[in-house]
């Protein structure tokens, strides 16, 4: 019984250090990488939105489910060379606060709509939406379709994606290591990792991506206690997302730009269990149910790129988003329609990959 308690009254000694050793280090971070954007409140917390350069129409950029604005910190800048570009955190995420749960898309992209208009974000707006981002931009636009001149998704979520066992193989592997993720972040082990360089090597290849100030900001928003709670909590509300997307129809004649990730490895790491043949034949089929979303729609295949397009071929990302804003600026009052018949391949035009 000795041996007992004093091997208890050492866990809880260390798991204490850990504690204080994690909240300590989460005080420093923020001190010494404040917000670079603007904090507002949306109704109880506050969300973080960074916005650079000037004109119309408004580039919203929405990252994808375990990501943030500084996921955005290669097309941003590029963007604001022709126009006001703002990117935000969803609750939970980046620099912002948590929000109420469950954190359904029909939540954040509310949540969305009270943040731009309470920052004074005015739009017309081009959308923009990577992975679950394209699911909330979707929901926006459905609920506020004139306040959207058009839309591009970047290798984006499908409202029928859980409905194929490759992607739940995908999901389901994830998920089983959420909550000792975060029981690990509580007692500061990720930091402590972190500290060493040994870091997840698929949180490393992230960081690999985007310019060197961008990356202790990166770190900084992963060792966040908030960080995989949050990305638990939208994952738990997945389902419940993709029903909401599935009762909007479609996007009838708003322009559309798909960019769907074809390169050799669609996901750093892909877990074992899981085909990367079968799913990306997978993937390109509810790619290309996306581009049925819009009469007025174009799909460009990123061919050197993983899910990250915006890390493997940002330029790719800034030309969707400026062929919409160029679009927008010249349209005349009825606006005229992408060739229905071509298909986009890294700026030339090309037949749809095989799978």
């Amino acid at each position: 019984m000795r041996r007992l308690k004093w091997l208890i009254a050492t866990l809880l000694l260390f798991a204490t250090i850990g504690a204080v050793y994690q909240i300590v280090g989460m005080v420093l971070d923020r001190r010494q990488y404040p917000a670079p954007g603007q904090m507002v409140d949306v109704g109880g917390h506050r969300l973080h939105v960074y916005c650079m350069g000037s004109g119309s129409p408004t580039v919203i950029l929405e990252a994808a489910a375990p990501g943030w604005s500084s996921y955005w910190s290669l097309v941003q800048p590029e963007v604001a060379r022709h126009t006001r570009v703002c990117a935000y955190d969803r609750a939970g995420l980046g620099w912002s606060e948590r929000g109420p749960l469950p954190r359904t898309g029909q939540r954040m992209a509310r949540e969305l709509h009270r943040l731009l208009g309470r920052a004074e974000i005015h739009g017309p707006y081009v959308l923009v939406g990577h992975s679950l981002g394209g699911l909330i931009v979707r929901l926006y636009h459905h609920d506020h379709p004139k306040e959207v001149a058009g839309i591009v998704l970047v290798d984006a979520g499908q409202e029928l994606e859980l409905h194929r066992p490759e992607f739940r193989a995908f999901v389901n592997s994830g998920k089983a290591s959420l909550s000792l993720i975060r029981a690990m972040t509580i007692l500061g082990i990720p930091r402590l990792a972190a500290f060493f360089d040994r870091l997840p090597s698929f949180l490393l290849w992230q960081e690999a991506q985007v310019p060197e100030p961008t990356r202790p900001l990166l770190r900084a928003g992963w060792l966040r206690t908030s960080y995989a709670r949050t990305v638990g909590d939208e994952a738990e509300a997945l389902s419940d997302t993709l029903h909401q997307v599935q009762r909007i129809g479609s996007l009838g004649d708003l322009p559309l730009v798909v960019l769907t990730a074809t390169g050799p490895a669609w996901w750093p790491d892909m877990p074992g269990e899981v085909n990367p043949q079968k799913f990306r034949t997978m993937w390109l089929g509810l790619q290309q149910d996306l581009t049925r979303l819009s009469s007025n729609s174009t799909q460009v295949f990123a061919e050197r790129s993983s899910h990250f397009i915006q890390f493997d071929q940002p330029e790719l990302v800034v030309d969707a988003i400026r062929q919409l804003i160029d679009r927008e600026r010249n349209a005349p009052p009825q606006r005229g329609a992408f060739p229905a018949d071509k298909v986009m391949s890294a700026g030339k035009e090309s037949r749809a990959p095989s799978s």
